[in-house]
């Protein structure tokens, strides 16, 4: 039996993770706001492929200002507009479990987050009935590791034949821009 986007939605609000797959690859997935679901997320930090970062996925534009503190104007054009899998650093995030920065690495210093607008209809839709986004660590892979695997109850979404490594781009608060990886 398939289970329903209602019955994962429920299944995080509990604190458990999902495997989440979407036009990235695989990732797995967690409630931002459950210290005990961040932490259990972070352990498979060392699994990521080097240079990416725990990343909020979100449905829409709307969702920016409940991560970032500051929102530059030109960050909801970006977000809205982007076709291809667009993340993006802001250096003031909110409402996620303090546990996302106490195991911060160096190069990621504390407040800063990644967020990013999902592509996918359905990984859309649980975001739509979960009411928030998504914290996630991305593997951008077809295939999950075996940690991750093990601890991600459910599987969720679509892969695509060829997943999309999504540009990377950090924003300041007054609009400037730089790329991390394009």
């Amino acid at each position: 039996m398939t289970t329903s986007i209602r019955d994962i939605a429920y299944q995080l609000r509990q604190s458990q993770l999902i495997a989440l797959a979407d036009e990235t690859g695989w990732s797995v997935a967690a409630d931002p706001t459950s210290d005990t679901a961040v932490a259990q997320l972070l352990t498979l930090r060392p699994l990521m492929p080097t240079g990416l970062r725990p990343t909020v996925v979100i449905q829409n534009t709307d969702q920016l200002g409940l991560y970032v503190a500051k929102v530059p104007d030109i960050a909801y054009d970006l977000v809205e507009f982007a076709e291809n899998p667009l993340t993006i650093v802001y250096d003031q995030g909110k409402n996620v479990s303090a546990q996302l920065w106490s195991t911060g690495e160096p190069a990621s210093p504390a407040g800063e987050i990644a967020v990013r607008r999902s592509l996918s209809a359905d990984v859309q839709r649980l975001i739509g009935s979960f009411g928030r986004g998504l914290l996630t660590v991305p593997f951008e892979s077809l295939r999950l590791p075996a940690e991750a695997e093990a601890i991600g109850k459910e599987h969720f979404g679509t892969l695509p034949a060829m997943p999309r490594k999504p540009r990377i781009m950090r924003l300041g608060i007054n609009g400037e821009v730089s790329f991390i990886r394009k």
